[in-house]
């Protein structure tokens, strides 16, 4: 694949994931060109641009200012407006883990009346991490959103979308990986709320659900989905863009050569 290279971030991402996409593109005769990102600076690092199509892999930081500042290139796969959990409701609704949810802001939530010691999950809507999905009591969300009023956070504010709803026992999730509307690769990364890895679980009913909401919508070609078993039903948790995830335990030489031959046949003309 002459005319791919894999430009990809060599600090502060795990070093297991960066590995095996080095011998993934050795293996495959990859160009890889590695840079180094500054922590939250909006200063792109300098990267070769030329004929071969660039397929970037790093920081949610990296892809953000790479999105902004390079007019959306075609080896990144994101849309601000799709990767984000409204859109998904919009078009997965009964699908959603979180189809009961509601779409607000942290100043309207923290204004709403609710028992103190009342369970919600909360997470952002925009897939930008500015912090971590998880279940927290309303007076925790409270004091939480009173700190980065006071602290002025530069990454919250009053109104910062979030997604906020009520937690579910969730027995395993996985991510799949995701190529014109097939799942190339995925891999079990949670049982029981507790960190559980595996590639070798990976049901056929579970890839089927996947591979059907795909047919009803995507928010891009190339991207990840995170799947919920709750019960015996599957439920999606959210999309994800592919540049920036991290792989747990998934067939990272697969994800490599999908993405690219699908860039190199669609992409790069």
């Amino acid at each position: 694949m002459k005319d791919i290279r894999w430009v990809i971030q060599s600090n502060l991402i795990s070093l297991k994931d960066l590995d095996a996409m080095r011998a993934a593109c050795a293996s495959l005769y990859i160009d890889v060109e590695e840079i180094t990102v500054i922590p939250f600076s909006k200063a792109l690092p300098t990267f070769t641009i030329d004929s071969k199509t660039n397929i970037y892999y790093g920081s949610t930081t990296l892809m953000y200012n790479i999105y902004k500042q390079l007019d959306k290139p075609k080896g990144l796969f994101f849309n601000e407006e799709a990767f984000s959990i409204e859109n998904y409701l919009q078009h997965w609704h009964k699908y959603m883990l979180n189809s009961e949810a509601q779409i607000t802001t942290f100043g309207a939530f923290s204004k709403q009346i609710h028992d103190d010691e009342s369970l919600w999950f909360i997470r952002p809507d925009a897939d930008d991490k500015s912090f971590s999905g998880d279940v927290k009591k309303f007076s925790d969300i409270k004091q939480w959103h009173s700190n980065f009023s006071v602290f002025e956070n530069v990454q919250l504010s009053e109104n910062t979308k979030i997604v906020v709803g009520p937690p579910y026992h969730i027995k395993k999730e996985w991510r799949t990986f995701i190529v014109d509307g097939k799942v190339v690769a995925s891999s079990l990364y949670r049982k029981d709320f507790k960190l559980n890895t595996s590639a070798n679980d990976k049901p056929e009913t579970m890839v089927q659900f996947v591979e059907d909401r795909c047919r009803e919508y995507v928010p891009h070609t190339i991207f990840v989905m995170d799947i919920a078993l709750c019960g015996d039903t599957y439920y999606i948790i959210e999309c994800g863009c592919m540049n920036s995830v991290g792989f747990y335990d998934a067939d990272v030489n697969n994800i490599i050569k999908e993405i690219s031959l699908y860039v190199q046949k669609h992409l790069s003309e």
